[in-house]
Protein backbone atom coordinates (compact mmCIF):
# COMPACT_ATOMS: atom_id res chain seq x y z
CA UNK A 1 0.00 0.00 0.00
CA UNK A 2 1.24 3.05 -0.87
CA UNK A 3 2.47 5.73 1.71
CA UNK A 4 -0.19 8.40 3.14
CA UNK A 5 0.28 11.64 2.32
CA UNK A 6 1.16 13.76 5.19
CA UNK A 7 -0.86 17.57 4.80
CA UNK A 8 -0.66 19.92 7.80
CA UNK A 9 -3.58 22.34 8.51
CA UNK A 10 -2.50 25.30 10.85
CA UNK A 11 -5.60 27.27 11.65
CA UNK A 12 -6.19 29.25 15.04
CA UNK A 13 -10.32 28.15 14.83
CA UNK A 14 -10.53 24.67 16.55
CA UNK A 15 -13.25 24.14 14.52
CA UNK A 16 -12.04 24.73 10.62
CA UNK A 17 -9.07 22.73 11.17
CA UNK A 18 -11.03 19.90 12.23
CA UNK A 19 -13.55 20.30 9.03
CA UNK A 20 -10.46 20.29 6.66
CA UNK A 21 -8.65 17.42 8.51
CA UNK A 22 -12.27 15.25 8.92
CA UNK A 23 -12.74 15.79 5.04
CA UNK A 24 -8.65 15.46 4.18
CA UNK A 25 -8.54 11.96 6.05
CA UNK A 26 -11.83 10.30 4.95
CA UNK A 27 -9.74 10.99 1.06
CA UNK A 28 -6.33 9.43 2.11
CA UNK A 29 -4.69 11.71 3.77
CA UNK A 30 -2.65 11.52 6.91
CA UNK A 31 -3.47 15.24 8.61
CA UNK A 32 -1.70 17.03 11.22
CA UNK A 33 -3.15 20.33 13.24
CA UNK A 34 -1.57 23.36 14.02
CA UNK A 35 -3.35 26.18 15.94
CA UNK A 36 -0.45 28.50 15.24
CA UNK A 37 3.09 29.19 14.04
CA UNK A 38 4.54 27.67 17.40
CA UNK A 39 3.45 23.94 16.89
CA UNK A 40 4.12 24.20 13.67
CA UNK A 41 7.58 24.90 14.09
CA UNK A 42 7.51 21.92 16.53
CA UNK A 43 5.78 19.12 14.21
CA UNK A 44 8.22 20.37 11.44
CA UNK A 45 11.52 19.44 13.30
CA UNK A 46 9.51 15.93 13.68
CA UNK A 47 7.19 14.84 11.18
CA UNK A 48 7.90 17.15 7.95
CA UNK A 49 4.84 17.41 6.28
CA UNK A 50 4.15 16.83 2.37
CA UNK A 51 1.92 19.81 2.54
CA UNK A 52 0.86 23.01 4.28
CA UNK A 53 -2.55 24.48 4.36
CA UNK A 54 -2.63 27.59 6.25
CA UNK A 55 -4.96 30.64 7.55
CA UNK A 56 -3.45 34.18 6.77
CA UNK A 57 -5.17 35.41 9.56
CA UNK A 58 -3.66 34.21 13.04
CA UNK A 59 -3.91 36.41 15.99
CA UNK A 60 -0.45 35.10 17.25
CA UNK A 61 2.34 34.96 14.31
CA UNK A 62 0.26 35.95 10.83
CA UNK A 63 0.73 33.58 7.93
CA UNK A 64 2.52 35.04 5.72
CA UNK A 65 5.83 35.36 8.56
CA UNK A 66 5.01 31.73 8.65
CA UNK A 67 4.88 30.77 4.71
CA UNK A 68 8.48 33.02 4.53
CA UNK A 69 9.62 30.41 7.46
CA UNK A 70 8.62 27.63 6.00
CA UNK A 71 9.82 28.40 2.18
CA UNK A 72 13.39 29.28 4.05
CA UNK A 73 13.58 25.34 6.33
CA UNK A 74 12.41 23.33 3.49
CA UNK A 75 10.44 24.22 0.75
CA UNK A 76 7.43 22.61 1.45
CA UNK A 77 4.18 23.33 -0.53
CA UNK A 78 2.04 25.79 0.69
CA UNK A 79 -1.75 26.56 -0.08
CA UNK A 80 -2.64 29.61 1.89
CA UNK A 81 -6.67 30.55 3.04
CA UNK A 82 -7.50 33.95 3.70
CA UNK A 83 -10.64 35.26 5.07
CA UNK A 84 -10.52 38.28 3.47
CA UNK A 85 -9.69 37.77 0.09
CA UNK A 86 -8.15 40.49 -0.64
CA UNK A 87 -6.06 40.89 -3.95
CA UNK A 88 -2.97 42.09 -2.03
CA UNK A 89 -2.57 38.60 0.61
CA UNK A 90 -3.18 36.68 -2.63
CA UNK A 91 -0.22 38.64 -4.36
CA UNK A 92 2.02 38.95 -1.14
CA UNK A 93 1.58 35.09 -0.13
CA UNK A 94 2.70 34.39 -3.63
CA UNK A 95 5.95 36.74 -3.99
CA UNK A 96 6.70 34.80 -0.15
CA UNK A 97 5.99 31.19 -2.29
CA UNK A 98 2.99 30.06 -1.53
CA UNK A 99 1.56 27.65 -4.15
CA UNK A 100 -2.06 28.69 -3.94
CA UNK A 101 -4.35 30.18 -2.25
CA UNK A 102 -8.26 30.15 -1.30
CA UNK A 103 -10.88 32.59 -0.09
CA UNK A 104 -12.67 31.14 3.70
CA UNK A 105 -14.85 29.94 4.35
CA UNK A 106 -14.01 27.40 1.10
CA UNK A 107 -15.43 24.62 -0.15
CA UNK A 108 -13.99 21.49 0.64
CA UNK A 109 -14.32 19.91 -2.63
CA UNK A 110 -12.47 22.50 -4.02
CA UNK A 111 -9.92 22.70 -1.43
CA UNK A 112 -9.12 18.64 -2.21
CA UNK A 113 -9.04 19.61 -5.89
CA UNK A 114 -6.41 22.24 -5.04
CA UNK A 115 -4.08 20.20 -2.51
CA UNK A 116 -4.49 17.15 -5.03
CA UNK A 117 -3.32 19.47 -8.14
CA UNK A 118 -0.17 20.75 -6.21
CA UNK A 119 1.01 17.77 -4.74
CA UNK A 120 0.16 15.98 -8.63
CA UNK A 121 1.95 18.53 -10.17
CA UNK A 122 5.15 19.23 -8.21
CA UNK A 123 6.47 16.74 -10.97
CA UNK A 124 6.45 19.82 -13.65
CA UNK A 125 8.59 22.22 -12.15
CA UNK A 126 12.31 22.12 -12.62
CA UNK A 127 15.11 22.64 -9.76
CA UNK A 128 17.29 25.81 -10.50
CA UNK A 129 20.01 27.34 -8.29
CA UNK A 130 19.02 30.77 -6.16
CA UNK A 131 20.21 33.99 -7.90
CA UNK A 132 18.66 37.24 -8.99
CA UNK A 133 18.07 37.88 -12.42
CA UNK A 134 15.25 40.31 -15.11
CA UNK A 135 12.93 37.63 -16.33
CA UNK A 136 9.33 38.02 -18.34
CA UNK A 137 6.91 36.12 -15.85
CA UNK A 138 3.70 34.55 -17.39
CA UNK A 139 0.96 34.11 -15.20
CA UNK A 140 -2.28 31.92 -16.64
CA UNK A 141 -5.54 31.38 -14.99
CA UNK A 142 -8.67 28.84 -15.96
CA UNK A 143 -11.74 30.68 -16.59
CA UNK A 144 -14.95 29.48 -13.84
CA UNK A 145 -12.18 26.88 -12.16
CA UNK A 146 -14.35 27.08 -8.87
CA UNK A 147 -18.01 26.41 -11.17
CA UNK A 148 -16.26 23.47 -13.02
CA UNK A 149 -14.75 21.73 -9.95
CA UNK A 150 -18.39 22.04 -8.95
CA UNK A 151 -19.88 20.32 -11.69
CA UNK A 152 -17.04 18.08 -12.72
CA UNK A 153 -14.08 17.59 -10.06
CA UNK A 154 -12.37 14.46 -11.98
CA UNK A 155 -13.08 15.51 -14.90
CA UNK A 156 -11.69 19.21 -14.70
CA UNK A 157 -8.95 18.02 -13.05
CA UNK A 158 -8.48 15.26 -16.18
CA UNK A 159 -8.52 18.39 -19.03
CA UNK A 160 -6.32 20.30 -16.79
CA UNK A 161 -3.79 17.22 -16.95
CA UNK A 162 -4.02 16.82 -20.37
CA UNK A 163 -3.78 20.51 -21.19
CA UNK A 164 -0.48 20.48 -19.48
CA UNK A 165 1.01 17.63 -20.95
CA UNK A 166 -0.44 18.33 -24.82
CA UNK A 167 -0.59 22.15 -25.18
CA UNK A 168 1.57 23.51 -21.96
CA UNK A 169 4.82 22.17 -21.43
CA UNK A 170 5.73 20.97 -24.65
CA UNK A 171 5.42 24.20 -26.12
CA UNK A 172 7.18 25.97 -23.08
CA UNK A 173 10.15 24.04 -23.97
CA UNK A 174 10.47 24.84 -27.69
CA UNK A 175 10.21 29.02 -26.42
CA UNK A 176 12.76 28.27 -23.63
CA UNK A 177 10.45 28.60 -20.49
CA UNK A 178 10.49 27.06 -17.38
CA UNK A 179 7.28 26.47 -15.29
CA UNK A 180 8.07 27.02 -11.93
CA UNK A 181 4.96 27.14 -10.09
CA UNK A 182 1.45 25.40 -10.48
CA UNK A 183 -1.43 27.01 -8.83
CA UNK A 184 -4.79 25.23 -8.35
CA UNK A 185 -6.64 27.12 -11.50
CA UNK A 186 -3.52 28.43 -13.23
CA UNK A 187 0.35 27.98 -13.78
CA UNK A 188 3.56 30.49 -13.71
CA UNK A 189 6.07 30.55 -16.33
CA UNK A 190 9.51 32.32 -16.65
CA UNK A 191 10.96 33.03 -19.95
CA UNK A 192 14.45 35.09 -20.15
CA UNK A 193 12.85 36.97 -23.05
CA UNK A 194 9.72 38.94 -23.69
CA UNK A 195 9.52 38.35 -27.39
CA UNK A 196 9.63 34.52 -26.51
CA UNK A 197 7.08 35.04 -23.87
CA UNK A 198 4.29 36.93 -25.45
CA UNK A 199 5.04 34.51 -28.44
CA UNK A 200 4.52 31.24 -26.80
CA UNK A 201 1.12 32.82 -25.37
CA UNK A 202 -0.55 33.93 -28.19
CA UNK A 203 0.56 30.50 -29.41
CA UNK A 204 -1.15 29.26 -26.35
CA UNK A 205 -4.35 30.70 -26.80
CA UNK A 206 -4.97 30.14 -30.66
CA UNK A 207 -4.20 26.16 -30.04
CA UNK A 208 -6.94 26.58 -27.06
CA UNK A 209 -9.52 28.70 -29.19
CA UNK A 210 -8.37 26.01 -32.68
CA UNK A 211 -9.41 22.62 -29.84
CA UNK A 212 -12.44 24.27 -29.51
CA UNK A 213 -11.65 23.36 -25.42
CA UNK A 214 -13.58 23.35 -22.41
CA UNK A 215 -11.03 25.46 -20.58
CA UNK A 216 -10.43 29.00 -21.39
CA UNK A 217 -7.49 30.79 -19.60
CA UNK A 218 -6.50 34.53 -18.87
CA UNK A 219 -2.82 35.18 -19.27
CA UNK A 220 -1.17 38.19 -18.19
CA UNK A 221 2.69 39.11 -18.96
CA UNK A 222 4.88 41.65 -17.25
CA UNK A 223 8.76 41.69 -17.43
CA UNK A 224 10.72 42.57 -14.03
CA UNK A 225 13.36 41.44 -11.42
CA UNK A 226 12.88 38.09 -9.91
CA UNK A 227 14.57 36.35 -7.19
CA UNK A 228 15.37 32.70 -7.22
CA UNK A 229 14.95 30.08 -4.35
CA UNK A 230 15.10 26.61 -4.67
CA UNK A 231 13.05 25.92 -7.54
CA UNK A 232 10.04 29.22 -6.96
CA UNK A 233 10.41 32.70 -8.47
CA UNK A 234 9.68 35.01 -5.99
CA UNK A 235 9.55 39.15 -6.67
CA UNK A 236 8.38 41.94 -8.20
CA UNK A 237 8.39 40.59 -11.68
CA UNK A 238 5.87 37.57 -10.52
CA UNK A 239 3.93 39.49 -8.48
CA UNK A 240 3.11 42.40 -11.28
CA UNK A 241 2.00 39.19 -13.87
CA UNK A 242 -0.77 37.81 -11.70
CA UNK A 243 -1.90 41.79 -10.97
CA UNK A 244 -2.15 42.25 -15.06
CA UNK A 245 -3.40 38.58 -15.70
CA UNK A 246 -6.40 39.16 -13.82
CA UNK A 247 -6.99 42.05 -16.18
CA UNK A 248 -7.15 39.81 -19.52
CA UNK A 249 -10.12 38.74 -21.33
CA UNK A 250 -11.27 35.28 -20.85
CA UNK A 251 -9.19 33.55 -24.70
CA UNK A 252 -6.66 36.82 -24.48
CA UNK A 253 -3.53 38.08 -23.03
CA UNK A 254 -2.59 41.05 -21.25
CA UNK A 255 0.58 43.17 -20.98
CA UNK A 256 2.26 45.54 -18.69
CA UNK A 257 3.90 48.83 -20.10
CA UNK A 258 6.88 47.77 -19.76
CA UNK A 259 6.63 44.66 -21.31
CA UNK A 260 5.11 46.04 -24.26
CA UNK A 261 7.91 48.14 -25.03
CA UNK A 262 9.97 45.26 -25.19
CA UNK A 263 8.11 43.58 -27.52
CA UNK A 264 7.10 46.54 -29.83
CA UNK A 265 8.10 45.72 -33.68
CA UNK A 266 9.32 42.55 -32.76
CA UNK A 267 6.58 40.63 -32.99
CA UNK A 268 3.35 39.77 -35.00
CA UNK A 269 1.00 39.83 -32.41
CA UNK A 270 -0.96 43.29 -32.25
CA UNK A 271 -2.15 44.35 -28.70
CA UNK A 272 -4.71 47.37 -28.19
CA UNK A 273 -3.86 50.13 -25.77
CA UNK A 274 -6.10 49.13 -22.56
CA UNK A 275 -5.89 52.32 -20.89
CA UNK A 276 -4.50 52.60 -17.44
CA UNK A 277 -5.66 51.24 -14.45
CA UNK A 278 -5.22 50.87 -10.57
CA UNK A 279 -2.97 48.28 -9.14
CA UNK A 280 -2.60 46.83 -5.85
CA UNK A 281 0.46 47.98 -4.13
CA UNK A 282 1.83 49.91 -7.15
CA UNK A 283 2.23 53.80 -6.58
CA UNK A 284 0.77 54.90 -9.62
CA UNK A 285 -1.97 53.64 -12.26
CA UNK A 286 -0.15 51.35 -15.04
CA UNK A 287 -1.69 51.02 -18.84
CA UNK A 288 -2.30 47.40 -19.98
CA UNK A 289 -1.98 46.38 -23.45
CA UNK A 290 -4.58 43.92 -24.59
CA UNK A 291 -4.78 40.94 -27.28
CA UNK A 292 -7.80 38.20 -28.06
CA UNK A 293 -8.98 36.25 -30.86
CA UNK A 294 -12.05 38.22 -30.96
CA UNK A 295 -9.68 41.83 -31.55
CA UNK A 296 -7.50 39.97 -34.14
CA UNK A 297 -10.91 38.58 -36.02
CA UNK A 298 -9.34 35.02 -35.28
CA UNK A 299 -11.82 32.17 -34.34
Amino acid sequence: MAQQQHVVVVDDEQEAREMIADYLSIHGFRVSLCDGGGSLRQLMGRDPPDLVILDLNMPEEDGLSLIRYLKQVSGVPVIMLTATASAIDRVVGLELGADDYLAKPCELRELLARVRSVLRRLRWVRPSQAERRLAAIVSFDIVGFSRMIQDDEPGTLAAIDRVLAEAVTPSIARWNGVLFKMLGDGALVEFQSAVDAVEWAVAFQRTMGEAAAALRFRVGIAVGDIVISNSDRLGEGVALAVRVQELATPGGIALSDYTHQFVRGKTEAHFDDGGLHPLKNIAEPMRVWHWSTEATGER
